[in-house]
């Protein structure tokens, strides 16, 4: 069955539509993220409070990336040929909510780099503390979906790979 011409374009640019919308929502959340202001007098260990928070931003993204990576290799090629929709939901949220986190991560150290040519660093910022605990936290809600998601898929590929009995005589 043809498709027609009409149905096409819209989808085109019903896809392009989508994208604007998303980028209009990001940007939106990331001024809301960044309208908090900032009261701080800097002290002594200033360049030591940002090297912390700066590691723990690292090593959260690095995290998220190395797990959207596996979350790859299981849809597309680590299950080998089995069915992994069971549960597919659950991936589909974990990953969006680990993007969410590298997000969030990149909004956090931009507001480390506005408050540092705003010549101080404040960790209790609300501005950072928000973005800072959304990066974490949807981490977390990644972490607990994408676990789910291979744990049910684990269990059907055990069902499979178990020889019956019957195989064997």
């Amino acid at each position: 069955m043809r498709r027609s011409i009409g149905q096409s374009i819209f989808r085109r640019f019903g896809f392009y539509l989508g994208v604007l919308v998303l980028a209009g929502a990001v940007w939106e959340v990331q001024h809301y993220l960044q309208s908090a202001p900032t009261i701080y007098d800097a002290i002594p260990i200033q360049t030591e409070a940002v090297s912390a928070f700066l590691e723990m931003n690292r090593l959260l993204t690095t995290l998220a990336t190395t797990l959207l990576g596996a979350l790859g290799l299981l849809l597309f090629g680590g299950f080998r040929g089995k069915s992994c929709s069971r549960e597919l939901w659950a991936a589909v949220v974990g990953a969006v909510s680990v993007s969410l986190s590298i997000y969030c991560g990149y909004v956090a150290y931009l507001a480390v780099i506005s408050m540092l040519e705003a010549g101080s660093f404040d960790p209790y910022s609300p501005q950072l503390l928000r973005a800072q605990y959304a990066h974490f936290y949807t981490f977390l809600v990644g972490v607990i979906f994408i676990a789910g998601f291979v744990y049910q898929n684990m269990g059907e590929a055990d069902k499979n790979d178990k020889p019956s009995a019957s195989a064997g005589s």
